[in-house]
């Protein structure tokens, strides 16, 4: 009976999936459901991930993203479950896609991202390029410019890379609905469009490509195409090419291509200053928006009512429609909260399986090193550095410690700024580490405080070093980071006694070093140690 079951399972997966490969979505979706039912009962947890995630494509092949974007999840945890990364990264790439018409850009980008990451892992140089193509459209709906291009350009060179050759369409057609969507974020800013080169340039590597795409990669590019135009003031030639878009346009109930086309149908009449049918295109794009719950063509929509309103001479109606975005925009984050709520809950949960262990080791590796070391210097942090110190106590043996001050800090920050500020602190940072041997600890305290352990080094060993480091800090060239800075540094070392504990071997150091203010500050009120940083100045810290 097993045998039968499995095989009649095998039998509707394969149905199912010669209906969606031959875009017959609306016979795809039966037997999908029948297979995810089937593998529900045969509790087949990999056929329950394949099923949802073919559902989760028929709903996105059907616009219908919130549906898409629920089964993918479930999928992408049971895929890593398996530990199937090919699985999972199909299911990422759905969910990225639906979380990103939502609105949801932060969600949408870390699923991408965590596609890639998989792509990359594989060495799969087609779902590298799919990997990469997803993380660009997210990007781009996120209205993140500059990273959509640097990520599609990427994309369409895997693409040329791939062994066969893979067409680099999608990737063009992207960077082309990225820079037009920019266009139109700065006429919003600045009142007028910028050069459009950069949009032709895209527009005409994507039409050498458009004969290998289908029919909607052709509409897609002409509804584009026709933007260009409108806003080139040749509306005469814009007119029978929308004519043909809107002829292209997807025999389907709904599409965001009709949206994309309710846009470019307003701002032609915008052009000619028709403003009654710019104001029912504008509307309609938005209405076509909601119909495929493409949140960001529905706000786009919302703008462009706006600013049609604005330009008829309408301050009242443009002002309501930019109040009508203000609430989308905070209802999409209030939703996108919950969102990351819920997916949070399922990542934790896909953590507790025990195919994900080893996994989750390396995670908690990554983040143990991170919660250990200090961001800015790369150095140790405060805590790294008590754990060694403790057990390096506890140990015995010959151990001295070296606080550090940078002197008068506060005055580089007021004087320098707080950049070159962090740029010193870097700089004292790597000079440590080549001051140290390997086996020694440099670490940073707190804001400007610096610590040395040498293990096996007497007090002695531990003031060489302290004033080879002193040295290395005074005649570094400071000037580099900003004309008229100096710095110098305290140093005082204490070698570790029976019975220290780590409190009162650093306050022998911390009172070796201010003896060494005093001394040096001594010294240059005789005049045989004077700084630019330390004339007039008292030894307090800062």
């Amino acid at each position: 009976m097993r045998s039968e079951s499995a095989l009649d399972l095998a039998l509707v997966a394969r149905q199912a999936r010669e209906a969606l490969r031959g875009g017959d979505v609306a016979a795809a979706q039966a037997p999908g459901e029948e297979w995810l039912l089937m593998a529900l009962e045969q509790g087949d947890e990999a056929q329950q991930a394949q099923a949802l995630l073919h559902l989760a494509r028929c709903d996105r092949a059907l616009h219908r993203p919130s549906e898409a974007r629920g089964r993918s999840e479930q999928a992408a945890r049971l895929f890593r479950q398996q530990g199937d990364a090919g699985g999972e990264a199909g299911a990422l790439s759905v969910l990225a896609h639906s979380a990103s018409l939502a609105g949801h850009h932060e969600e949408a980008i870390e699923a991408a991202l965590l596609g890639l990451r998989l792509a990359q892992q594989r060495g799969d140089g087609a779902a590298l390029v799919v990997a990469l193509q997803d993380l660009g459209a997210c990007h781009v709906w996120a209205r993140n410019f500059d990273k959509a291009a640097e990520v599609l350009r990427q994309a369409a060179d895997a693409a040329n890379a791939c062994k066969p050759r893979l067409s680099p369409l999608t990737a063009c057609l992207w960077l082309a609905m990225g820079t037009l969507l920019a266009f139109a974020g700065e006429r919003e800013q600045r009142g007028q469009l910028p050069p459009l080169g950069p949009l032709e340039g895209h527009l005409i590597n994507a039409r050498h490509l458009v004969a290998e795409g289908d029919a909607e990669a052709q509409c897609w590019w002409t509804l584009m195409q026709t933007m260009a135009q409108i806003w080139k003031g040749a509306s005469a030639l814009a007119q029978p090419e929308l004519q043909q878009a809107l002829a292209q346009l997807p025999e389907q109930d709904r599409h965001w291509l009709a949206a994309l086309a309710g846009w470019v149908q307003a701002e032609l009449a915008w052009a000619r200053r028709l403003w009654p049918q710019a104001r029912r295109a504008a509307a309609q794009l938005v209405l076509e928006a909601d119909a495929v719950q493409h949140e960001p063509l529905a706000q786009l929509g919302e703008l462009i009512a706006s600013q049609i309103e604005e330009q008829q001479g309408q301050p009242q109606r443009a002002l309501q429609r930019m109040r009508a975005l203000r609430e989308r925009e905070a209802r999409v984050r209030i939703a996108s909260l919950a969102s990351r709520e819920e997916t949070v809950q399922w990542q934790l949960d896909a953590r507790r399986s025990e195919r994900d262990r080893a996994q989750l080791a390396d995670e908690a590796q990554r983040l143990e090193k991170l919660s250990m070391e200090d961001p800015l210097t790369e150095l140790a942090n405060r805590r790294s550095f008590e754990d060694h110190a403790r057990a390096l106590l506890a140990g015995g043996g010959v151990l001295s410690l070296a606080l550090i001050d940078v002197d008068h800090f506060k005055q580089v920050n007021d004087r320098h700024s707080h950049l070159v500020g962090d740029q010193v602190l870097s700089q004292i940072a790597r000079l440590m580490r080549q001051h140290v041997r390997e086996h020694d600890v440099a670490a940073r305290l707190a804001g400007d405080e610096f610590v040395l352990l040498l293990r096996g080094a007497t007090e002695d060993i531990a003031q060489q070093a302290s004033g080879r480091l002193d040295e290395a800090v005074r005649r570094h060239d400071w000037n580099a980071l900003s004309e008229g800075l100096r710095v110098t540094i305290s140093i005082g070392a204490a070698q570790r006694r029976d019975g220290d504990t780590l409190e009162t071997l650093m306050a022998r150091s911390d009172a070796a070093m201010y003896a060494f203010k005093r001394e040096r500050k001594s010294a240059a009120s005789a005049g045989t140690w004077l700084t630019d940083e330390s004339e007039g100045e008292g030894d307090a810290p800062d």
